[in-house]
């Protein structure tokens, strides 16, 4: 069985999802599958890596979201090569991308937030910053989201889920190749919303409609906009 799935897409819109079946990211290969094929996004979804902390690719353990494990043999074959592949077409032919890595966050965290929380949108915030995605287009994606009825924090300057480390994968065009034309967000979606297969194509709708609006937002070499398929 190959270990990494891999969609070409036709809109700047990449969907990567690094730890896919691991533990808390039940069910994320699943969203990332739907969200990709429901606006014609491209996506990397690891399917047969399991999460570890060294390389062995021969028993098929990595840490797909560390950028030091996807620069070793095999790993980088199969995950980075591509993913950096995708970046390319999609700049190439609209001038921009959108990296959205979807990962999976156990219920718990739910019961520390005052409000019912959904989902938390890491961008990079720590000291000293180092933003993934523009403030202003993170903050649509956020507003949308509680629009339509998700619940969405932001990740806390320096926390576990503010995608601000320089091995976090968020940071791949910010801390490894530098690219101002790459928008990167970490979402970590709670358990609840991806319990079951339905639930997590529920969720990968919302997720979907969002990330469309705000690539409609933007302004491209072209006047195409985008719709959902």
């Amino acid at each position: 069985m190959e270990r990494v799935e891999l969609r070409e897409g036709k809109i700047p819109v990449i969907v990567f999802a690094p730890h896919g079946f691991n533990g808390n990211d039940e069910n994320t290969s699943i969203m990332a599958r739907s969200i990709a094929k429901e606006i014609n996004a491209y996506a990397v979804i690891n399917k047969g890596w399991e999460r570890s902390d060294v390389v062995n690719c021969f028993d098929d353990k990595a840490d797909c979201n560390n950028v030091e494990h996807c620069h070793e043999d095999v790993v980088k074959d199969e995950v980075l090569d591509p993913l950096i592949r995708f970046i390319a077409k999609a700049k190439k032919n609209h001038g921009t991308a959108f990296l959205y890595n979807i990962h999976g966050m156990s219920d718990r965290h739910r019961k520390k937030a005052q409000d019912k929380m959904d989902v938390v949108v890491g961008f990079g915030d720590g000291d000293p910053p180092s933003f993934s995605m523009d403030i202003w287009r993170k903050d649509f994606f956020v507003s949308k989201l509680n629009v339509l009825g998700i619940n969405a924090y932001e990740g806390k300057a320096g926390g576990n889920m503010s995608g601000w480390s320089r091995n976090n994968m968020n940071q791949l065009f910010r801390k490894w190749y530098l690219d101002s034309n790459v928008q990167s967000l970490q979402i970590e979606v709670t358990h609840e919303l991806r319990s079951d297969v339905t639930m997590a194509l529920i969720t990968s709708d919302y997720l979907a409609t969002c990330m469309l609006e705000l690539i409609n937002i933007t302004n491209f070499s072209t006047a195409e906009k985008f719709k959902k398929y």
